[in-house]
């Protein structure tokens, strides 16, 4: 079937979203359509176009939604500004906003044409198809449209139309956009919230401290993910912070080669603020912030600010806690402690910098990789330690994928494509990614990190 929508925000109030409409498209054609996904959320691929992706053919009114955001420290009104939710499709009992990205100017623009480049879109598509092969809870995306217009950015390239699928595209920045502009809407908003996403904190006697408390978590859970498999977002602001853990927003991200906590990829962060080893720190700042958008509630409900921050003085145990238990997984380690031979582990990943995925496997797989860090007398003690307590192949297996989306391969692939109308390389990708904890051939170009020179000088955009 096509989409079953049955959009609830709109019940909300009207001052946060704005109706809009999609573009109007000449010839949209499909470059790539997620069948798994179309499969997961009760779509007939064969009753599906690109003029119905595209939201030529519309069935009710699409909104753009308004939220605010810390934007590298600094808050800021925002909104959709190149993108429009279809509607809610329900299947199953499950609600998915289904959201076009590219599909033109909203009230939220500002001076943005609010259109996307193809290689922008393909790009989030990779990325969020690896993340939920790599088990990490993410926005998904259904569908890239290509359209006949050409879209001005760093180069000259076709415009396209993403086609993404979230839970919900609900962030903090929507509630600090409700507490800054129509806080005496913040109770019903939560309740909306709570009812859509955590309703069984219904039963509970704090509602809201508990609903705090279960953002707290999903979001650890995501970030813990992140630091996994090396994922660096790039970009967390608030506004980039689902209030049900979703990853989303793969504009500057990347995937971290050669173990460095610095590790920064995106052509606006210049001080590091969202490096590979802040964003744990990014996020208890940024849970600081949610706190505060939802102080307004004190003063209508029972809950109070001293118990929202005894909340967040929880932070760094429960963190420590996931954190530990997510390494002694990735080191084979079946049983509590450890935590001096993790913390041993982690600074000799720091001093030798070498490849964060290959690392895992080495010590998985003696001599699967040609690298002299694997060679040396350091590495082969820590392997002996890790030998008496842990190295266990299953847990690994889990924990450590034999493939990340190589940052050089994901820019070959984008760049055949742009230069010669090609997706064998972006198709052969995502075969590889379909089953990253699975490999049959080790030692493949899939799993060769790139020079130390190319990440040197690698640099990631949002394409805005």
């Amino acid at each position: 079937m096509v989409f079953s929508f049955n959009t609830t925000y709109e019940d909300l109030d009207s001052d946060l979203y704005c109706k809009v409409a999609p573009k109007d498209i000449d010839n949209p054609e499909i470059l790539v359509i997620n069948d798994g996904l179309c499969a997961d959320i009760g779509l007939d691929t064969s009753e599906l176009n690109a003029t119905i992706l595209a939201g030529q053919d519309l069935t009710e009114e699409s909104i753009a939604q308004a939220y605010a955001g810390h934007q590298y420290g600094s808050f800021t009104l925002l909104g959709d500004g190149r993108a429009m939710i279809l509607g809610e499709h329900v299947h199953e009992n499950n609600r998915y906003d289904i959201q076009l990205k590219g599909s033109g100017r909203t009230p939220y623009s500002g001076r943005g044409d609010g259109n996307a480049t193809v290689s922008s879109m393909l790009r989030e598509y990779l990325y969020s198809y690896a993340m939920q092969n790599l088990n990490i809870k993410t926005s998904r995306s259904l569908a890239v449209i290509e359209t006949e217009e050409t879209v001005e950015r760093r180069r000259t390239e076709p415009g396209a139309i993403l086609v993404r699928v979230m839970n919900s595209h609900i962030r903090y920045g929507t509630f600090q956009y409700v507490a800054a502009q129509v806080s005496n809407e913040l109770p019903r908003f939560t309740d909306y919230v709570i009812d859509r996403h955590y309703p069984e904190l219904n039963t509970k006697d704090r509602t809201y401290l508990e609903f705090f408390d279960a953002v707290m978590q999903s979001s650890i859970e995501m970030v813990i993910d992140w630091l996994r498999v090396g994922f660096i977002h790039g970009v967390m602001n608030t506004d980039n912070m689902s209030i049900d853990g979703e990853t989303f927003d793969y504009g500057p991200c990347a995937f971290m080669n050669y173990y460095d906590e610095e590790a920064v990829f995106s052509s606006i962060d210049k001080h590091g603020r969202y490096a590979f080893g802040n964003q744990r720190p990014i996020l208890r700042w940024n849970l600081e912030r949610f706190a505060e958008a939802l102080q307004p509630l004190c003063a209508q409900s029972a809950l109070t600010y001293d118990e929202l921050e005894d909340k967040l003085d929880e932070f760094e145990d429960r963190f420590d806690a996931q954190y530990y238990t997510m390494m002694r997984r990735k080191l084979g380690i079946n049983s509590d402690g450890e935590e001096e031979l993790v913390d041993e582990f982690v600074e000799w990943l720091r001093k030798s910098s070498a490849d964060y995925t290959n690392t895992f496997l080495e010590l998985e797989m003696p001599g699967t990789f040609d690298d002299p860090a694997f060679a040396t007398t350091e590495f082969e003690r820590l392997r002996n330690k890790l030998t008496a307590v842990g190295l266990d192949a299953e847990l690994m297996q889990e924990a450590n994928p034999r493939y990340i989306p190589r940052n050089y391969l994901v820019e070959e692939a984008l760049d055949e494509y742009i230069e010669t109308g090609d997706l064998s390389k972006f198709k052969r990708l995502l075969t590889v990614l379909k089953d990253p904890y699975t490999s049959t051939d080790l030692g493949s170009r899939f799993q060769q990190p790139p020079s130390r020179e190319f990440d040197t000088e690698y640099v990631t955009y949002c394409n805005t």
